[in-house]
């Protein structure tokens, strides 16, 4: 009797995401390859937008590609491809389908897409920057080694302290592009990656294998966040609040939920550490972008994710009541941690920029308030009212990204 593997793709389910299916996401797909194609037939625009009058400083580009590979290794940390849809889940136990090749299989399709965005970025400014045939070696083993290394511990279950390996490779960009290291030194850095992915493929489980609840779990997280993009509500796209055993909210005050709210996401706290990198480093390579776009960008990435204690609040009458807390205490408690916060992640950006050895203009530190500002004000945005136009409900939508972007257009016109 022959037996064959019973098929992974779920009844009345688009293949490939529908990019086949000839409708709205094939046109999509064609015109983001075609605009992607288009940018190297206008690499002297691009090279006028980014470098300016300036040379080329290929080291600096070196470290920007080393913290890209950092970011895309925490994003593929996070596991977010950990889920399948509860009916799904069911079809498969009845038509005997393996879940763990479903999972597998959509790791690595987020994985091709990361390789895809950091190989792409870093082709095209090589391109921009007319590197030589050492530069294309160097940029190419780099990203191929640190998508294996991001795969093979994506893959497999969580290791102790895996959160900041990241930061070690964002620290490392840092350093090549301070000391102006060259192709060889990129080509000695892709090989170490390539032992470390080595050495951590053998161990640990692998996350195909989770039980039904994790998976559901992930379900509705991801759903969650479809959610939050359908009907334009950011602030659920915000990530929820891990216990704190410490901290004890048995008699609550507003002071200790502000505090509550940031230090369950601590775990982002690498995240912010790997933006300060990559901010100072952009602003090295890129010398013709306003800093202050680059600073008031990272500085509201950075510490959006901490605003959300406040955003739960904010959005809940009922935790209101409970807590007792008028509007204005709120804002004032809230605002004067997170002010905590990008005062911190501040001092660390003049670290950053400090052994880069820049020094941007005065105006430009006027960026980071200005985050600090659009964060709490993304955090206590009204509900959305949906009796308006499309237009009014995206402004809606983007309330302290416009405040974010308005600041800082006039922050680079000063400096």
């Amino acid at each position: 009797m022959v037996t064959t593997k019973a098929p992974t793709h779920v009844p009345g389910r688009q293949r490939f995401g529908g990019l086949l299916n000839g409708d709205y996401q094939t046109f999509l797909a064609l015109f983001g390859f075609g605009a992607l194609f288009t940018a190297f037939q206008n690499l002297p625009k691009l090279r006028e937008f980014l470098f300016g009058q300036s040379v080329v400083d290929f080291p600096a580009v070196f470290g920007l590609l080393v913290v890209l590979c950092a970011m895309f290794w925490r994003g593929l940390l996070r596991r977010g491809f950990v889920w399948a849809e509860p009916a799904a889940l069911t079809w498969m136990d009845f038509a005997r389908v393996d879940r763990r090749r479903v999972v597998v299989k959509r790791m690595w399709t987020l994985w091709f897409g990361l390789v895809l965005v950091v190989g792409y970025t870093g082709a095209l400014v090589t391109a921009i920057g007319g590197g030589s045939k050492d530069v294309w070696i160097a940029m190419s083993a780099l990203t191929a080694s640190g998508a294996i290394l991001a795969a093979v511990t994506a893959r497999r279950t969580a290791i102790r302290g895996e959160t900041l390996a990241p930061v070690v490779l964002a620290l490392a960009g840092l350093a090549f592009a301070a000391a102006g290291l060259g192709p060889v030194a990129v080509d000695v850095l892709a090989g170490a990656l390539f032992v470390v992915a080595v050495a951590v493929v053998f161990g640990g489980e692998p996350m195909s294998g989770v039980g039904r609840q994790e998976l559901v779990d992930g379900w509705n997280a991801r759903l969650l966040r479809a959610m939050a993009a359908v009907f334009m509500d950011p602030m659920l796209l915000i990530p929820e609040s891990k216990p704190v055993p410490w901290l004890s909210l048995r008699r609550p005050t507003t002071l200790r939920l502000a505090w509550a709210g940031v230090l369950g996401r601590a775990r982002y706290a690498a995240a912010s550490v790997v933006i300060a990198c990559l901010v100072g480093v952009a602003h090295l390579a890129f010398p013709a972008i306003p800093a202050a776009a680059l600073f008031a960008l990272g500085a509201y990435a950075a510490l959006v994710p901490f605003v959300g204690g406040l955003g739960e609040l904010w959005r809940n009458p009922g935790r209101r009541r409970w807590l007792g807390a008028s509007d204005g205490e709120l804002r004032l408690v809230n605002g004067l941690v997170i002010a905590l916060l990008g005062l911190v992640w501040g001092i660390l950006l003049g670290l950053v920029t400090l052994l880069l050895g820049v020094a941007p203009a005065w105006p430009v530190w006027l960026a980071i308030p200005l985050g600090v500002f659009a964060a709490l004000r993304t955090a206590t945005r009204p509900p959305m009212n949906y009796d308006v136009s499309g237009g009014a409900a995206g402004l809606q939508a983007l309330r302290g990204v416009d405040v974010l972007v308005v600041g800082a257009v006039l922050l680079s016109v000063i400096a």
